[in-house]
């Protein structure tokens, strides 16, 4: 009963957690353009669309996800590349130059690919690693636009690494929405 009330107490105060209090209208809108590199395994592939499926649920989901008028087949020549490599440069070329409307939700390219081999995983096998590109020509925040999840999290231990997940993802899909359209990517003078 006591925790009921201190619960009651924090959510009539405001003191709840935005994700907590934050309703389908205050969700932030976004429309969320999957791209799978060709390293990434299936199992990945599918922990990291229900990851991002729960960020959008109906009822807790942290985003609104509008329909992407961008095609994911529009990125075809990048799923060669790597996130350490030309990554960056070939979906920012390709989306600077995709024809949005105005009033359009914030379009991010999402792009799930294996963890490199060589690499120490910061959880254990299987980790995937995640990069978030909005319309900039560079990103919003570095550290949450290139992430990892563990899809093992659930089976192996359970929520707390499943939410640290959900907690990666979204930041990376907020900090890559954030980004202002600042003209086309160009060719780097290599």
């Amino acid at each position: 009963m006591r925790i009921a009330a201190l619960l009651l107490a924090f959510a009539l105060t405001g003191l709840a957690t935005p994700a907590v209090c934050q309703t389908r209208e205050t969700a932030p809108r976004v429309a969320v353009v999957v791209v799978t590199l060709d390293q990434v395994r299936q199992i990945q592939a599918g922990y990291g669309r229900s990851t991002l499926a729960s960020l959008g649920d109906a009822r807790w989901g942290r985003f609104t996800f509008d329909e992407p008028t961008v095609e994911a087949a529009l990125f075809g020549s990048c799923v060669d590349d790597r996130p350490a490599g030309r990554l960056d440069y070939c979906i920012r070329y390709y989306l600077t130059r995709a024809e949005l409307a105005a009033d359009a939700a914030p379009t991010v390219v999402v792009v799930f690919d294996d963890h490199p081999s060589g690499e120490r995983p910061a959880k254990g096998p299987g980790e995937m690693r995640v990069a978030c590109f909005g319309r900039g020509v560079v990103p919003a925040d570095p550290a949450a636009q290139h992430t990892w999840l563990w899809p093992d999290a659930a089976r192996v231990h359970g929520v707390r690494d499943w939410q640290r997940d959900q907690d990666a993802l979204a930041a990376c899909i907020a900090a890559a929405a954030s980004e202002p359209w600042t003209g086309l990517r160009e060719p780097d003078v290599d």
